[in-house]
């Protein structure tokens, strides 16, 4: 059953009635969070399907449903887009006349730069604020969704020369509202930051999984031997494929230059096993596991 609505407090950073464009995992984990924290007096939730948007009523996510986007957004002070990152920027393109006055308008997307640019060009007032909240799941949908998912997590606000400092200010309140630590920072570097740490090892992640099932069809005992290392190598291979296709597309440069840098580590290893160079063999494993201890 649904909790019941919130109270109109204002909520941090002054929101009263929030739209969530996409109530999956990170949108209905929002929506969760400021109705259980009661930092929002309406939580609208925004898609295509009546039939997604009332499950996430009834998990209570939001609080009202709209599948037309002009009468989810009338009236909110602020704007979540949390669709696929290509669909934000579609999104960004045709929001503007559609937002009441002085409505702030923020995004979940996982890549920045080109995100930034799409709501410096469609919002000129600096009433967007670019943001990516570090938490998530392999799982997806709103019935993944958990109030309590940003807690601790690092949300990430990525602002331009273009920003209002004021709309940069109200989101971070927002963000830290629902428990989240705040780090802003440029996009671009964002960008190149999260190529290593997230984008890389979602494609290492697709790749070992498929390289899986191709040995398995030549080998039936294959998944017998998988313990906990492969387990955890590729749990985000059950990660949208689609999702991830736009990630690593609006993200080509910065994770092109860690996958050569990364596939260069890989042609020493490969040099030092064809060779049968132990010290080679251990001064890489050593510089990881210095790394990782460190």
């Amino acid at each position: 059953m649904a909790p019941p609505p919130a109270a109109n407090n204002g909520g941090a950073g002054g929101f009263s009635r929030v739209a969530i464009v996409g109530v999956g995992l990170i949108g209905g984990s929002l929506g969760m969070a400021l109705r259980g924290r009661r930092l929002a007096q309406t939580i609208v939730g925004i898609g295509r399907d009546a039939a997604r948007l009332e499950t996430a009523r009834g998990l209570g996510a939001v609080d009202e449903i709209a599948t037309d986007p002009a009468a989810g957004v009338d009236g909110a002070d602020l704007v979540v887009l949390a669709t696929p990152i290509r669909q934000i920027i579609a999104d960004l393109a045709t929001l503007s006349p559609l937002l009441s006055p002085g409505a702030l308008v923020t995004d979940v997307g996982s890549t920045k730069a080109e995100i930034a640019r799409a709501g410096d060009a469609a919002l000129p007032r600096g009433t967007f604020v670019a943001g990516h909240p570090m938490a998530g799941s392999e799982r997806s949908g709103v019935e993944a969704a958990n109030p309590e998912l940003f807690i601790e997590a690092v949300w990430a606000l990525t602002p331009t020369a273009a920003t209002n400092p004021d709309a940069l200010d109200r989101v971070k309140a927002l963000a830290q509202g629902v428990g989240a630590r705040v780090l802003v920072l440029d996009p671009h570097e964002h960008d190149r930051a999260v190529a290593v740490t997230s984008h890389l090892p979602h494609v290492l992640a697709y790749a070992l999984s498929a390289l899986a099932a191709d040995t398995a069809r030549n080998s039936p005992h294959l998944y017998d031997l998988a313990a906990g290392s492969f387990a955890s190598a590729t749990r985000v291979a059950a990660s949208p494929p689609d999702l991830w296709q736009d990630v690593a597309l609006t993200n080509r440069a910065a994770l092109a230059e860690v996958l050569r840098a990364y596939r260069a580590d890989l042609d020493t290893v490969l040099a030092a096993l064809d060779a049968g160079n132990a010290d080679v063999l251990r001064d890489r494993f050593q510089a990881g596991f210095d790394a990782k201890r460190g």
